[in-house]
């Protein structure tokens, strides 16, 4: 089975330890360290120890506390089978390369699959959980014995090779694996590289097989190499070192056009050389250079035995990618792994796990109490939520700025539940807005998908929108030009892009007509279908609209788009029965009649993967008892359409017991939480356990669907949390922490805020809000507002308490609504 980096200590310091005759120095670090803590008495020293020496030490130093990396607790595997699509690989925090090996599976959209599949090569260039298609997964890397160079196996489907199932290690910034060939294969990243490690195991002098390392240019997982592609190859300035470069022009998997990326591989102590064309190899002296159009096309090299013998059969590979060109992916390269070797292989290494401790400590998290599963499933999902975009600041072929740019949205409307983790780290979320705003101002219109440099599909709103409105009421205003993020915002509203297909809206005049996109809308340039869902998304942009413009002091433009977020109710069918409930969201033509559709339609009981792009369906992944529940800035308004409280509760509890909601996907993830509209939070803490019990663990399969780029593992976030956002707002729904303490940075200046719990038992028995305190004064809303403890720092005490009682029941303590509440309750 894959493992992560608690069991991978003791292996990888044994083996350090063998590579460098370590047994003195392993006493040498116990006697010191026994040294230094009798001297200074620091626990923290044993950090950095290994965690068989840190054993043994607490043994001999009772009372010493030791504290596990916050890496310990990753487990990439998490996701890796059952469609979960994750990226289980090396990468750091928003890095660009993302380095794994290509599972030769159906199911290799984030590279790596846990089922067994044979690989056809290691990449340092994937994406996290992208859907319907495999997304890049080119220059691959793959160590192999041949008998000589013209005979190595170099097509994919001849080269693969099985993985050793108990040797696959992961842990944040380093992926390794055995291979069944006797070769064991790591690989450590930087933002912008990938180092390789290869260990060619009982190799000698004496033997008829060669070790040999192929490049390969020309297959990503999608197979979608184009054109003309280049290799180049010659020797570097390092003595023996084969450097090679080029470049490759692929499809996008989820967008329009194609991209170009580039690369740049060195390779030390290399025998002799060649490009290789469809299993045809052809020895070159070097310096030379070949285009190639052809599907299989690569270089081969043969490693020199006595250098792979002086240095115990262990070979490496440094390769520096780059989005602009082959020169600047080598000054990646160098500049950020300098040297190749084991000494650069560590201290990468070394570099990329605090790089990620660093960034899952900016939340402060009390772990006493709470079960080893709900840990590590809280840190693998937070570790995921910093996987994506990639941050390709300075690396933009497309245009010049001085603006940040980030790219890989998988897509904005999935990232609307993960957005608000902003306070977590507001620097990032103000970078990701002022490139969004960038982008705006070089391609004329916010992004909703956007991947490789290239247009992403629209789903369904124009959900930058959402996300630029979800940081404004956070006060994330860092470098951020406000008043051309509300033009962007106002733009999307108003002008149809010239293909609505991967951009802006569709159905814009229409709608200003009747109130809602009709079924017949005939737009062109777009693709047709999701009337009723783009309505829906449309209005709630609209929200996120009058909201910005409130804070910015827009009157004219707060009252007309706040009158514009109501357009759902032009879609509300009070006739439209179903399982007992009346009145649902139904599509409607331009005379006003409407066409019914089965709530039912596109929920996991009838027709689950009925609702893609292309379906020509008017809702998209999730039925109308899904999107019936879909107002969040005006729930007020929706609970009375569905005859008040107690039948909106009772039709809440029906989506989830007859099997209509899917946890699967992102418009079902805020339904459990609801509750709290209605005055029942007691049973949003029910529903919330029930899902995270029910469909989430720490297994291969252990997330209920696409992940969506770290989407899935924000619900497990917030859900731990005790709080979910309602996106686009600056509001929090409250349900009960999983956690006793938890500190979070506030955004004024050396302040914090911290959520804290009273007869706190993991939720066993005491897993109700009984009565709460905000910095010492009664607090009675089962909701908070950013500002208000996130904004200023606080502290919010929740205590628990094994019966539901009167908190957060009153109709004063129901979160606000636009029926109900001034606008500025919501930020």
């Amino acid at each position: 089975m894959a493992l992560w980096r608690p069991w991978r200590y003791c292996r990888i310091s044994f083996r350090r330890a063998r590579q460098l005759r370590g047994v003195y120095i392993l006493i040498a670090a116990f006697l010191g360290s026994v040294a230094l803590h009798l001297i200074f008495d620091e626990a923290s020293l044993l950090d950095a120890l290994p965690s068989f020496i840190r054993s043994v030490l607490l043994l001999l130093l009772p009372g010493t506390v030791v504290t596990e990396p916050l890496t310990s607790y990753v487990n990439q595997f998490i996701g890796t089978t059952n469609g979960g699509h994750v990226f289980a690989g090396a990468t750091l925090p928003f890095g660009v390369v993302k380095a794994v090996v290509n599972s030769d599976s159906k199911e290799n959209l984030g590279g790596y699959v846990s089922d067994g599949s044979p690989i056809r090569g290691i990449s340092p260039l994937h994406d996290d959980g992208t859907g319907g298609s495999p997304s890049m997964g080119q220059f691959q890397v793959l160590p192999m014995y041949c008998s000589s160079l013209s005979h190595c196996p170099t097509a994919e489907s001849d080269r693969k090779v099985s993985l050793i199932s108990e040797t696959i290690v992961g842990s944040p910034g380093y992926f390794g694996t055995g291979l069944a060939s006797n070769i064991t294969a790591e690989v450590t990243v930087s933002h912008h590289a990938a180092l390789h490690r290869f260990t060619f195991h009982n190799y000698s002098s004496s033997s008829t097989d060669i070790p040999t390392i192929l490049f390969d240019l020309t297959n990503d997982l999608g197979h979608s190499f184009h054109d003309t592609g280049m290799l180049k190859m010659e020797f570097n300035r390092f003595p023996g070192t084969l450097r090679t470069s080029g470049s490759g022009s692929y499809n996008p998997s989820f967008g329009d056009k194609d991209y170009k990326v580039h690369y740049c591989i060195d390779i030390p102590n290399v025998n002799s050389a060649g490009f290789y064309t469809d299993n045809h190899f052809q020895p070159v002296y070097i310096p030379t250079s070949v285009l190639t159009s052809d599907q299989d096309s690569g270089i081969l090299v043969s490693l020199s035995p006595g250098a792979l013998h002086a240095s115990g059969n262990v070979a490496y590979a440094r390769i520096g990618v780059s989005w602009t060109s082959p020169s600047q992916a080598c000054q990646y390269a160098g500049t950020e792994i300098p040297t190749i070797g084991e000494e650069a292989f560590r201290s990468t290494e070394v570099s990329a796990s605090n790089a990620w401790e660093n960034i899952l400590g900016t939340i402060q998290v009390d772990l006493s109490g709470v079960s080893n599963d709900t840990i590590v499933n809280f840190y693998s999902s937070l570790y995921r939520a910093y996987i994506s975009p990639m941050n390709l600041t300075g690396d933009n072929p497309l245009w010049h700025s001085s603006e940040p740019y980030y790219d890989s949205y998988y897509c904005i409307c999935r990232h609307l539940s993960t957005s608000s983790l902003c306070y977590r780290h507001r620097t990032v979320q103000a970078e990701v807005v002022r490139a969004l705003i960038d982008i705006y101002r070089h391609l004329g219109f916010l992004p909703d998908c956007r991947m490789s440099l290239d247009k992403g599909y629209t789903q369904g709103g124009s959900n930058a929108d959402s996300v630029l409105s979800d940081s404004y009421t956070k006060g994330i205003t860092e470098g951020i030009d406000w008043s051309d993020g509300l033009a962007a915002m106002i733009k999307d509203a108003t002008v149809t892009p010239p293909n609505w297909a991967f951009e802006g809206r569709g159905g814009i005049e229409r709608r200003a007509q009747l109130g809602y996109v009709p079924l017949d809308d005939d737009t062109p340039n777009g693709l047709m279908g999701r009337s009723a869902s783009r309505t829906l998304e449309y209005a709630f942009n609209d929200f996120g609209i009058a909201i910005t413009a409130d804070g910015l002091g827009k009157a004219d433009i707060t009252s007309h788009y706040l009158n514009a977020s109501g357009d759902w109710q032009h879609l509300w069918n009070p006739t439209t029965q179903n399982s007992g409930y009346s009145g649902f969201i139904q599509p409607r033509w331009s005379d006003g009649s409407w066409h019914n559709v089965d709530p039912r339609y596109c929920s996991p009981q009838l027709k689950p993967h009925g609702c893609y792009l292309g379906d020509a369906v008017e809702f998209y992944e999730a039925s109308s008892w899904e999107y019936s529940f879909y107002v969040p800035h005006d729930m007020a308004r929706l609970v009375t359409l569905m005859g008040g409280q107690r039948t909106f509760l009772d039709r809440l509890d029906a989506l989830f017991d007859l099997g209509f909601h899917d946890m699967g996907d992102e418009p079902g993830f805020l339904h459990p939480f609801l509750y709290n509209y209605a005055g029942r939070p007691d049973k949003t803490v029910d529903r919330v356990l029930i899902l995270l019990n029910t469909y989430y663990n720490t297994g291969f399969g252990g997330i209920p669907g696409n992940d969506d780029s770290g989407a899935m593992g924000g619900f497990v976030v917030f859900s731990c949390f005790g709080f979910y956002p309602v996106a686009g707002t600056g509001i929090y729904l409250i349900s009960t922490p999983l956690f006793r303490t938890i500190t979070y940075p506030a955004s004024t200046p050396g302040k914090s805020a911290v959520i804290t719990t009273v007869n706190f038992d993991s939720a066993v028995r005491n897993k109700y809000v009984v009565s709460a305190k905000l910095n010492g004064v009664p607090f009675t809303r089962n909701w908070f507002a950013h500002r208000e403890l996130f904004g200023k720092g606080g502290t919010l005490e929740l205590t628990l308490g094994p019966a539901p009682s009167t908190w957060g029941t009153a109709d004063a303590d129901l979160p606000p609504s636009i029926s109900t509440s001034p606008l500025s309750r919501f930020s």
